[in-house]
Formats: structure tokens, sequence, C-alpha cells
């Protein structure tokens, strides 16, 4: 069905957007599956032509929010409203041309602004996307901390480089982007998507993760903790014992606390967790 439609709207990626269209329908039907969201609040972002768009609206979503920066695209998606492609009765549907990194979904959820009562305001929803490499990380950042308003659990289709960082694989080293993270979410892998599913195919393989938000750590100040990390890991493999001495604290301080936290002195900043990363926050801020 995807290439049907590819072929039919004579439709081709653009490379100054790194466009891959994801054209295994199996695959395309397990990310639609991968939560819940009958009667739900769902925003998609950069659903190209609607491969996905189309088997969303099958599992009857409360609403459905498109985000797209593409204009070609959005032409696309208008052109297979008008032929029917989509079953749009029920469904509170919309297309929002814009950057998704100014995309707010308070702003664009339904009713009107000015029509909402109480309980729209408390609009919650989930994030489903297939995201280029070059703004993965950017993206993240926005649900996760920007939006005033967060999302419920988000799914991702992201490359192997990404994913990889986010959960620990490979050489088993914390990162910046897993810490962000996993302040925010719990993260697990859902299936694996080889490159020869997409069209252009890329360089690497693909992956989809499902994010669930959650509030462990709210007590740590964001924009202190995404400032801190930043800093402590522009050298991840200096011991960290001797890189808060040397920067920050007293020797004693921080000899005390790592002994009441049972951290090793040799203990390097890519080594720790988010929890411990959090908990030795809290212990030299206080």
């Amino acid at each position: 069905m995807s290439l049907e439609i590819l072929n039919k709207y004579k439709i081709k990626a653009k490379k100054s957007l790194w466009q891959n269209f994801l054209v295994n329908n199996d695959i395309v039907e397990e990310i639609a599956n991968s939560i819940n969201i009958k009667w739900k609040n769902i925003v998609e972002v950069w659903p190209g032509y609607g491969a996905l768009t189309e088997k969303l609206i099958l599992r009857k979503p409360k609403s459905l929010n498109l985000v797209e920066l593409d204009r070609d695209m959005i032409d696309i998606l208008e052109k297979r409203i008008k032929n029917n492609d989509f079953d749009l009765d029920w469904i509170n549907f919309h297309i929002n041309n814009i950057d998704v990194l100014k995309y707010e979904p308070t702003l664009y959820s339904h009713p009107p602004f000015e029509e909402r009562s109480s309980e729209d305001l408390k609009y919650t929803y989930s994030v489903i996307a297939n995201i280029p490499y070059y703004i993965t990380s950017p993206i993240l950042r926005h649900f996760l901390y920007d939006v005033e308003n967060k999302p419920e659990n988000m799914v991702i289709l992201m490359q192997k480089d990404v994913w990889d960082k986010i959960l620990w694989k490979g050489k088993n080293k914390s990162s910046v982007l897993s810490l962000f993270i996993d302040k925010k979410a719990k993260v697990w892998e859902f299936i694996v998507v080889w490159k020869h599913n997409f069209i252009p195919s890329p360089k690497i393989e693909s992956s989809v993760l499902i994010f669930e938000m959650h509030n462990e750590y709210s007590e740590i100040n964001d924009d202190k903790f995404l400032e801190l990390i930043k800093k402590w890991f522009k050298e991840p493999r200096k011991m960290l014992m001797k890189n808060l001495v040397n920067s920050w604290y007293d020797k004693k301080y921080i000899i005390q606390s790592f002994y009441d936290l049972w951290i090793k002195d040799t203990i390097r900043w890519e080594d720790l967790n988010i929890y411990m990363w959090c908990q030795l926050y809290l212990k030299i801020n206080n």
C-alpha cells in the first residue's frame, strides 16, 4: 500500500529534510498497535504522506493532530483526504504546518482555546513520530522539557546511533542524552527496523522506542540539572571525585558524600546512572 501511494502521488524524499519513508506495512501496523490510542489524543510528528496516519485513524483516537513542516507533504495529505483515503468520521483531526520545535500541544488541541472548559485544559496526549537523526535530541528535549503540557507517553522511530546512547548499549556508559531522558521517562525498545524497510534506505538501522513519562526526580530543577550534566560531561572519563574537588567543592565534604552514598572514589561521570546522579546532586547541593 505504501509503495502504491508513493507511485500514485509521485512522492520523492527530500534530502534537505532527511526524509526516509517507511514502506513496510507490517511494521507500520506494529507501530500503530504499540500503545492504546482508542479515544486518546494523539500527536503525530512528521507524518509525511500519511502511511502511519491512516493506521492511527482506523484505531479511532479521540483527536489526531499532525505536525508537518514540509508543505508538499501537507498538499499530498490534503489530496488524500479529498480522495477519501482517510475515514475521518468522528475524529477531531487537524494538520499543523509548523516546525515541531515551535509546536505547543495545548494550543493546537481541540476545541479552540477560547471555547475550552476546565476539563479541556487537562488535555492529555501521546506523541508518535518518525524523526531523522539530526533533530532527534531537540525534539526529545522539546516534549520532555520545553512544552508546558508534557505527553503521557511517546512512540519514537529513530536511528540506531541515538537509541544506542539512550539505552546504554555497546559501551554501557551514560551520556548527556541518556541522563536527560532518564530524568523524565522510562524507555524500552519495542522493535528493530532494518534499513531495507525504508525508501530511500538510510545508512544505518533504526528502532522504535517507547517512552513512559514519570515524576521520580521532580525535586531537582530541570534547568540546573541540564546545565550540570553538560558541564560535568565535558570530561566524562575523568574521575568524578577529583573533578568535583578541583572545580567546586571542599574535599572533606565530597569524600563524606561519596561515603554516605556508597560511591567509589574512583568512579567516573559516565558510570553513574540517573538515580545516582540525582542522589549525588541532592547531597552536594544541600
